[in-house]
């Protein structure tokens, strides 16, 4: 199964249906989302498409109850540990909140974290650790999401396309 990963939204939700129209031609079997949606409007896409959204809080998500019915109930406070497709994920919007976790050795496969809005993609060992960087493009003009196959725990890096004029 692959994810598709997004975090740092901020209220764009243009390019965040435009990470979803990837995921589904990605064929993704979950979504999952590091953080800083800003407010539920900006998911509003992703409820009904099919393809479950799991997500954790982050620090700019001032409409927790407008993320959560936006997202079907399935936002949490970081970190988050979930078992998908037989790996073990936890996902987190900050690497700080991560620490005492990466500290368990051995415990994930999946180390996700946003909150920089810069990709990252690496192994430690055996654990991939992926930052999507920002679906928005604000701080760097580039926005991203990325896809993670979790058979192979390879990582994608994709560059959402901008709209002409923005």
């Amino acid at each position: 199964m692959k994810a598709g990963i997004l975090s740092d939204t901020h209220d764009c939700r243009e390019s965040a249906e435009r990470a979803l129209e990837m995921f589904l031609a990605e064929g993704v079997g979950v979504i999952l989302h590091l953080g800083d949606v800003c407010a539920g409007f900006t998911l509003g896409a992703f409820r009904g498409c099919g393809v479950p959204l799991v997500g954790v809080f982050g620090n700019n998500d001032g409409d927790r109850r407008g993320i959560e019915i936006a997202s079907g109930g399935a936002f949490f406070s970081g970190p988050h540990k979930a078992d998908l497709d037989g790996r073990r994920v936890v996902m987190s919007h900050t690497f700080d909140d991560l620490q005492p976790n990466i500290s368990e050795r051995g415990l994930f496969d999946l180390v996700l974290f946003g909150h920089t809005h810069r990709p990252l993609t690496m192994k430690v060992g055996r654990v991939l650790v992926v930052n999507p960087g920002e679906s928005c493009g604000y701080l760097t003009g580039r926005p991203t999401c990325a896809v993670v196959d979790l058979e192979s725990l390879e990582a994608r890096i994709l560059d959402i396309p901008v709209p002409p004029g923005r």
